[in-house]
């Protein structure tokens, strides 16, 4: 005897005689629109309400309890629906105890729940154990939960919520089980912090969390730019939890991994086009694409000083790939003109400029010549034609003046003062020839010689084994010199006293030998004059 029989027993006691509750068998005789009419062995037929048994016909055999009988009834009252319950009841004891789902209908709300009919059996569907998709009239799945006797009828209580929560268990182990690393799911987004990442639930019954760092191969982590709560994103299993009841996701993934891409596509030596994201004292750092970014040392930002703006795009060269690093050494300045190519073009050698000198180091002077980029330099032997002994005869620091562009030296422009007028020495080659006598001021005496200034501005020497022993030679003073050497591509003439007396020159050699003068010699001492 089962649970239901026991309860059911508590509540119709079964007698041999004919009595209240008593099961009793029988064939049908007769049916009407009220009754269908069993005889049962009893003095008269017992009645069951039509509605009880609807398809019935007379002659066959049918169960039925005696719920209603005495001398003073026309006939004894049975009810097959308490049979057609017990069946059905032991079924669903059956349910319970196996934790199968059964399909009830709803048949009306009622206080506190609905009121559902499962296969002839009235059960009670509470409002807590509902759901959202229960609806009066329609089929729903439900677990049941509880079967008893209460007032000497069965009482059947069931949940919705239970087969619900039990399918979406069941799809989720079945999803968990299916899914391996490297599928690509859709799920949508159910919550979002900030701080750790998106949470996404797949197929509406399994949790997957996309950390913060799998958003993106780049240096962006808001998840709030990738994502809104109720969107859906598609991403890529990575693995599952420790406890193996979510998954960890990724969205990046569901893109090529850009550094090997970029290192399957670029060389050293490449021009690219990158985004400025940070600048600072210790150089650039460029975004290359999501995920490859390159750093550009201080030294190789720009040509003058200057830096990027963080968001301007610019244009850098690949210097080194580090790939153990993940890091691409880049340069910006050598994708740039350099400064003092483009100030040539635009100003060609023999070009006048106007300078001022910004300060005069040893025998050299820094001009500044109106441009950021670059500046200027002058040398002391492009000071004049003359050759000073220092730059400060000629230049002092503030001073603005003229200049000629006669193009590069290093990083500068290189300048020249005695540019700005006619090389003497082109009109001394066309004035002068060897035996042209002229009377020349002495300029410097050395103990090798003195030199004579022509009136052209350039120099020519007078060696004293060229003066006779009667003359002296003093700055200042003039002498009549003959011309015995020139050689105006050298810029060099000599002069002689001795060959306007009629005096035996030198000998070849003797013109030729090292005098010692001082403790110099006198070809250093004359390199030194004309060279510098």
């Amino acid at each position: 005897m089962n649970e239901f029989e026991k309860l059911l027993s508590e509540v119709l006691p079964q007698e041999e005689s004919f009595q209240k509750g008593k099961v009793v068998s029988g064939k049908v005789v007769k049916v009407d629109d009220r009754y269908v009419y069993v005889d049962i062995g009893y003095k008269v037929e017992g009645v069951i309400p039509r509605e009880e048994l609807r398809e019935v016909k007379e002659g066959e055999e049918v169960q039925a309890v005696i719920v209603r009988i005495s001398p003073t009834l026309e006939n004894p009252v049975l009810s097959y629906r308490i049979i057609a319950e017990r069946k059905e009841l032991d079924r669903l004891q059956k349910a319970l105890e196996e934790g199968r789902d059964v399909v009830a209908r709803v048949e009306k709300k009622t206080k506190g729940g609905f009121l559902v009919d499962v296969e002839g059996v009235k059960a009670f569907l509470p409002s807590s154990e509902a759901g959202k998709k229960v609806t009066v009239g329609k089929p729903v799945r439900v677990k049941i939960l509880e079967i008893s006797i209460q007032k000497n009828r069965p009482r059947v209580v069931v949940s919705h919520r239970a087969y619900v929560e039990e399918e979406r268990e069941r799809r989720k182990q079945e999803l968990l089980k299916t899914l391996k690393k490297g599928n690509v799911v859709e799920g949508k987004v159910i919550k979002i912090d900030p701080n750790k990442g998106i949470t996404l639930l797949i197929d509406g019954v399994l949790r997957a969390f996309l950390p913060k760092e799998e958003l993106s191969w780049g240096r962006d982590r808001n998840p709030y730019n990738y994502a809104e709560v109720g969107e859906t994103l598609k991403v890529k299993v990575k693995k599952k939890s420790k406890d193996k009841e979510f998954l960890i996701v990724s969205l990046r993934e569901m893109k090529e991994n850009p550094w090997e891409k970029f290192l399957k596509d670029h060389r050293s030596g490449d021009v690219i086009e990158a985004r400025v994201i940070q600048t600072g004292p210790k150089g650039v750092v460029l975004e290359i694409d999501e995920g490859v970014e390159g750093y550009v040392p201080p030294e190789e930002v720009s040509w003058d000083g200057s830096e990027p703006s963080k968001g301007e795009t610019v244009r850098a060269k690949i210097l080194r790939l580090e790939p153990k690093r993940r890091r691409v050494i880049l340069s910006i300045r050598q994708t740039l003109p350099k400064p003092w190519e483009e100030f040539l073009t635009e100003n060609p050698p023999g070009t006048r400029v106007k300078g001022k000198v910004i300060r005069i180091e040893g025998s050299k002077a820094i001009v500044d010549i109106g441009n950021s980029k670059v500046q200027g330099i002058i040398h002391r032997s492009d000071l004049s034609w003359t050759k000073p002994k220092r730059i400060e005869e000629v230049l002092k620091e503030g001073e603005e003046r003229e200049f000629a562009v006669l193009g590069t030296d290093g990083r500068y422009i290189k300048l020249g003062i005695k540019q700005l007028t006619q090389n003497p020495w082109e009109i001394i080659k066309e004035r002068y020839k060897v035996g042209d006598v002229l009377t020349l001021k002495v300029k410097e005496v050395f103990p090798f010689g003195a030199f004579l200034e022509l009136p052209e501005g350039a120099e020519g020497l007078l060696p004293f084994s060229e003066v006779p022993r009667s003359v002296r030679i003093e700055t200042g003073k003039e002498y009549e010199v003959k011309i015995i050497d020139i050689d105006p591509d050298e810029e060099k003439i000599t002069f002689s006293i001795k060959a306007l007396k009629g005096e035996e020159a030198p000998k070849e050699e003797e013109k030729v030998e090292e005098v010692q003068a001082g403790g110099f010699k006198l070809g250093e001492i004359l390199k030194k004059k004309w060279k510098m």
